[in-house]
């Protein structure tokens, strides 16, 4: 028995990175899953798991972010309707309805999915999400062909609820494949931060590239939908694609071993999991997890979008400034530096909480101080007043954001045994569905502080 539980420990397979030993806060070693002498012959090949994993990331955010860069088709085209009055609450409150019906569900199911058994694996949930988010994604494909113009109240609803439908599957999704990639090298769960910056900025450019090539908001919308179908079918067939390949087999019959050893060392008895205990010891990881998301979400995109140019003179126009300022920069420096992990990962689990509240406080206290609704009274003075300084600001808050991001969830399932690293995963991703609902509320109040 003793022999075996080596054996299973210094088995490594490095697919990406050499996965080298680093010490945790309780000076416990994070440990290796495989052996050098396996490398050749077990290796995710063509990183095509890794490269699943990314779809899934992507299927995770895409549908919505397509709901939100389509938010003029839905407002300007579908509802703007003679049937409609324009100060409709439905006109004018569309985007923070759905917002938060969105969000709210997203964490309550991402709550049941945690804390509620259904039996099973969370895994085998994924595709049954997919074919779901698929199937709301062309219900309003044909929504966009079919003329509402008679009925825009009746579409209004219609949206709302497919939202809520798209959001349990995508909420339940996203907790399950964070549990899936505990099964890989802890790289593979970055792998699934990655696609979901790919979503976003999937999205920044097709805004841009629509508004170049038609003026049609439903074509346009049209577009959106498809091709964040396209990502979901692909993502579905990736699914079923990975469970064929050995690499998979190998992580998966490693870490089924692994939980039968930790079964039999507790006298064959299966234990209820541990939350409190797993809380308890990734505390202060999943606290971070949830000020980085919280302080980002705080101030993009709806804060953001109201901090003006300073200057006329500026080398963007007015047509792209938020598109290349707000979006573009956000997106793209947010995957950029999910990437950087895979060169270095400083600071190492013992100092990022500093350098993520560090950087909370410094976002707080910048962006407060920027151009924001330049026509409304200020209780705190516009200091930068350099459009270039500003968009560096931007810039390098959204390169952090995705570097902490990257290596708090690379580090936190670390904290805790092997049996457990699914379970904390699935937590760190309810972290962040609470960050991201939570700093979309707080900048109204952000606002208020700003603002007289």
């Amino acid at each position: 028995m003793g022999t075996d539980e080596r054996s299973i420990d210094t088995i490594s397979i490095q697919p990406l990175l050499d996965l080298n030993l680093s010490d945790d806060l309780n000076n416990n070693k994070f440990k290796d899953r495989h052996s050098t002498h396996l490398n050749q012959l077990i290796s995710d090949r063509f990183y095509f798991v890794y490269t699943i994993m990314l779809f899934f990331g992507i299927g995770c955010l895409l549908p919505w972010n397509v709901f939100i860069t389509a938010t003029s088709y839905f407002i300007d085209y579908k509802l703007n309707s003679t049937n409609l009055d324009p100060n409709s609450t439905y006109i004018k409150d569309f985007e923070f309805y759905i917002s938060n019906i969105g969000q709210i569900t997203n964490v309550l199911m991402n709550f049941v999915n945690i804390f509620i058994s259904f039996g099973g694996n969370p895994k085998n949930r994924i595709p049954y999400t997919l074919i779901v988010c698929s199937l709301v994604l062309l219900y309003h494909i044909g929504l966009a062909i079919v003329d509402s113009s008679e009925w825009p109240v009746l579409f209004f609803y219609q949206v709302c609820i497919t939202v809520i439908i798209m959001f349990i599957s995508t909420g339940i999704m996203n907790s399950s494949v964070f549990y899936l990639s505990s099964i890989f090298p802890k790289e593979y769960i970055n792998a699934i931060i990655l696609g979901n910056n790919c979503a976003g900025c999937f999205t920044a450019l097709a805004s841009i590239i629509s508004k170049k090539i038609t003026s049609n908001l439903k074509i346009a919308a049209i577009y959106y939908f498809f091709s964040a179908y396209v990502v979901v079918v692909i993502a579905l067939a990736g699914y079923f694609a990975m469970h064929r390949t050995t690499f998979y087999k190998y992580c998966t019959k490693l870490d089924e071993e692994k939980k039968r050893l930790s079964l039999l060392e507790s006298s064959g008895a299966e234990k209820p999991v541990p939350y409190f205990k797993l809380i308890r010891t990734t505390g202060l990881y999943l606290f971070c997890i949830w000020l980085n998301f919280f302080s980002t979400l705080s101030i993009f995109p709806v804060f953001q979008i109201e901090i003006k140019k300073n200057s006329q003179n500026f080398i963007i126009s007015d047509e792209f400034y938020l598109d290349i300022v707000v979006f573009l920069t956000f997106n793209f420096l947010v995957l950029f530096g999910n990437m950087l992990p895979r060169l270095v990962q400083k600071p190492g689990p013992k100092w990022i909480p500093a350098a993520v509240i560090s950087r909370a406080v410094a976002v707080f206290v910048l962006f407060s101080i920027s151009n924001f609704r330049p026509d409304v009274p200020h209780r705190i003075p516009v200091l930068i007043t350099n459009d270039y300084v500003y968009w560096i600001i931007c810039s390098v808050s959204s390169l952090l954001f995705g570097y902490f991001t990257s290596l708090l969830m690379m580090y936190t399932p670390n904290l805790v045994e092997d049996e457990h690293k699914g379970t904390v995963s699935m937590i760190a991703a309810l972290s962040i569905t609470i960050g991201v609902a939570s700093g979309l509320q707080f900048t109204k109040i952000l606002e208020f502080i700003v603002l007289k």
